[in-house]
């Protein structure tokens, strides 16, 4: 009887393990047709920001992770998706808001990604520059637009950064200057 019991106990034992290995080959599948969908949509905004001129680039001080041109569009980002507001009228302490959240924190995660590739010379300054000033732009031109596929696009994919680099590359930006 105990011999049955045991025999029972361990085959089940197997068959759970295979249940789990079935769900762990699922959700792959699942992450990968979610980077699919991801790749296959395409977006496109309209910035109104100005190039940078030389005498912009120039009053920016200090060094910079990947280049001036960067820095310039980094300072426009921050002052576009991050404000400061009162909690109470009359009452000096303030809250953080942060606008389209889902957008900033994939353009932060890309950026820390960014810094890790330039760090281990994965890419070169130059190239990683390009790649974060083109998701700098594409953030600040969808600020005030329509962005929810955008957006769910972004947090499904949140916890992968060179997913989130290609959204970015499939966004259109348009300058209207």
């Amino acid at each position: 009887m105990k011999k049955t019991l045991i025999f029972a106990f361990a085959l089940s034992l197997f068959n759970v393990s295979g249940l789990c290995a079935d769900n762990y080959e699922n959700n792959n599948r699942q992450e990968s047709e979610i980077e699919i969908a991801a790749i296959s949509h395409q977006w496109e905004f309209m910035m109104a920001q100005e190039e940078p001129t030389s005498e912009d680039l120039e009053s920016i001080s200090g060094t910079t992770k990947f280049g001036k041109e960067v820095a310039y569009y980094y300072e426009l980002f921050k002052d576009a998706y991050i404000a400061k507001e009162e909690v109470v009228p009359g009452d000096p302490t303030r809250r953080t808001v942060i606008r389209k959240p889902d957008i900033f924190n994939a353009v932060m995660s890309i950026e820390k990604s960014l810094k890790k590739a330039v760090k281990k010379n994965v890419l070169s300054k130059e190239d990683s520059g390009k790649q974060f000033c083109h998701v700098l732009k594409a953030s600040l031109a969808a600020i005030d637009s329509d962005t929810q596929s955008l957006e769910q696009v972004l947090n499904e994919n949140r916890k992968n950064p060179e997913a989130l680099l290609q959204i970015f590359r499939n966004i259109n930006v348009k300058n209207i200057y």
